[in-house]
């Protein structure tokens, strides 16, 4: 209320009057509302106020259903307790719904902080958990990963699956070596083996062990074909994706209690679930993280990078002509393989040298010299 006790300290604005508001009183009765100030007197009967009320502030806003140019402002909240706004019902009306689209807002509001808070603690707890695999993974002993690498090559010796043609393995080493300088492996050196397998594809196991089937060889015409895909291979051993595949498997809880203990639970994790999946396909994630690391060995060592994605195009035609399920998983929809050379062509583009790769001589192993047995499933 103003001083005086008769009205309510306000504000008008009119288009007439300029674009400065007035200021002046209101005052009210069972029948009217009044604005007056110095020089301007307006009225609005009860049954024709409209009253907005801001959502961010205490300002009232009230005008006139005959005049929606008519705007009086007060930030004086006691005049809805006012008795000529009490006992009309149109106003009642007006207030009720006005409160009632507050309480929905102020609701959905609440609602829509609990799910970004749900979210961000979700993305918090997936990054933290992805950062513990991580952390862990680069904790894997490597005798570990050699012992259990060499276990499986051993398996798929008994099983007949492998080439027993040291001759052409050699010639895949010696391709692969102008590749594999540059790998970051430490003192931990690349085992090339061959599988007797039509299936065009290639897999990396722990302890640095790459395996190519003679359906790849036969695939690739290029050397810098065979070695885009080597070259991802080699990611896959690079960045520990069995391990973290491995890891990750095991849930948070299990990778928090690991990440906070021994050394000796990690082993056990791995040795629980290794076995399981190192011949399956890898996550999207990973898959998309070898082709990038792959394509970073090949501008490294000089090679031409778009041998990738001129294998990855025949694997795609590959696809298509002999069925969704003759591709092995790494290969066809982990991500979809028209993304991946999509995603590629990009990096060729903003590659900032294109020319002067080195000149690969050797030639493709054939894979020929032995009888293929049974396929191994991938």
């Amino acid at each position: 209320m103003s001083a005086s006790g008769q009205g309510f300290q306000a504000c008008l604005f009119h288009p007439n009057l300029g674009n400065e508001a007035v200021t002046g009183e209101i005052s009210l009765d069972r029948r009217s509302l009044r604005f007056r100030s110095e020089t301007v007197v307006e009225e609005i009967p009860i049954d024709q106020v409209v009253i907005e009320l801001a959502r961010r502030s205490d300002r009232i806003s009230f005008g006139d259903s005959a005049r929606p140019e008519l705007r009086i402002f007060t930030l004086d909240q006691s005049i809805l307790e006012h008795r000529a706004f009490t006992q009309s019902s149109q106003i009642r009306d007006q207030l009720r719904a006005i409160m009632t689209r507050r309480e929905l807002v102020r609701r959905l509001r609440i609602v829509l902080y609990f799910l970004a808070g749900c979210l961000l603690l979700g993305w918090l707890g997936s990054w933290g958990t992805g950062a513990m695999v991580r952390s862990l993974a680069r904790r894997v002993p490597p005798e570990w990963e050699q012992k259990f690498g060499d276990a499986q090559i051993e398996k798929m010796q008994s099983r007949g699956l492998l080439l027993d043609n040291s001759n052409e393995v050699a010639a895949l080493s010696a391709l692969a070596a102008p590749l594999v300088r540059v790998v970051p492996l430490g003192r931990t050196p690349v085992h090339f083996h061959i599988a007797s397998d039509p299936v065009p594809n290639a897999f990396a196991i722990p302890g640095a062990h790459v395996i190519v089937n003679t359906g790849l060889l036969r695939m690739a015409d290029r050397p810098e074909e065979l070695l885009g895909v080597i070259a991802h291979e080699l990611a896959h051993v690079t960045q520990k994706h069995h391990a973290r595949q491995v890891i990750a498997a095991a849930g948070p809880i299990l990778i928090f209690g690991v990440f906070l203990h021994s050394r000796h639970g990690l082993v056990n994790v791995l040795s629980a679930g290794a076995g399981v999946i190192v011949f399956e396909g890898f996550s999207q994630e990973f898959e998309q993280e070898a082709d990038d690391v792959g394509w970073k060995y090949l501008v490294a060592a000089n090679i031409d990078p778009q041998g990738m994605i001129g294998l990855f195009r025949k694997l795609q035609v590959h696809k298509a002509m002999a069925g969704e399920d003759i591709l092995p998983q790494a290969f066809s929809s982990h991500p979809a393989l028209d993304k991946r050379i999509a995603r590629l062509e990009a990096k060729w583009k903003r590659l900032a040298r294109k020319s002067n790769f080195i000149r690969l001589t050797n030639a493709i192993p054939t894979g020929d010299s032995a009888p293929i047995p049974e396929q191994m499933s991938r």
